[in-house]
């Protein structure tokens, strides 16, 4: 609430007093669960990896922060929105789901390569937004961003429609 409170009104340069608690505790709270004894299955693998982006966005939130408030630069530009919206929200909705699709449609609970592909192009997506708020000429790579986003996608969403249309693998009603 303390973030919306300044984003809300304007005080850029105090968002760190909300986000280094904030990374603090989610890089914590992955470390707890240690995820690098669950890599498999890769859904749940997958899970892990996406929530790592919450501390990552957190801490560069608190960078833009604090180099707002120290220097008057706001030099990551959008970088911290696009790790937590690409990076974590984007990562998690293909893990999510990719899980409920396949459990609902008698599937085994596997991400199989499409999804995989799909999650580790949204990855490169991510660090080539993040990216291209640090460079002088950004306008390129944000087009190869963009279209990397689409790439990343539509097999994926093509897949999951064929799911969705063809009756449960399992023979089960539904």
């Amino acid at each position: 609430m303390l973030h919306v409170y300044f984003e809300l009104t304007h005080r850029f340069e105090s968002l760190w007093l909300a986000d280094i608690p904030l990374a603090a505790f989610f890089l914590w709270h992955w470390l707890a669960w240690q995820p690098w004894k669950c890599l498999h299955p890769g859904l749940l693998a997958a899970l892990y990896l996406s929530f790592a982006w919450l501390p990552i966005a957190f801490g560069l939130f608190s960078m833009q922060s604090l180099i707002l408030c120290f220097d008057g630069a706001f030099v990551l530009g959008r970088a911290p929105i696009h790790a937590l919206t690409i990076g974590f929200f984007g990562s998690m909705l293909v893990a999510m789901v990719t899980r409920v699709t396949q459990g609902h449609s008698g599937r085994p609970l596997q991400m199989g390569a499409i999804p995989w592909a799909t999650f580790a192009l949204l990855q490169v997506v991510v660090l080539v937004r993040i990216g291209a708020e640090l460079v002088p000429n950004s306008r390129g790579w944000l087009i190869v961003a963009g279209f990397g986003w689409l790439l990343a996608f539509l097999p994926w969403v093509l897949r999951s429609t064929w799911i969705y249309l063809s009756p449960r693998a399992d023979g089960k009603p539904g």
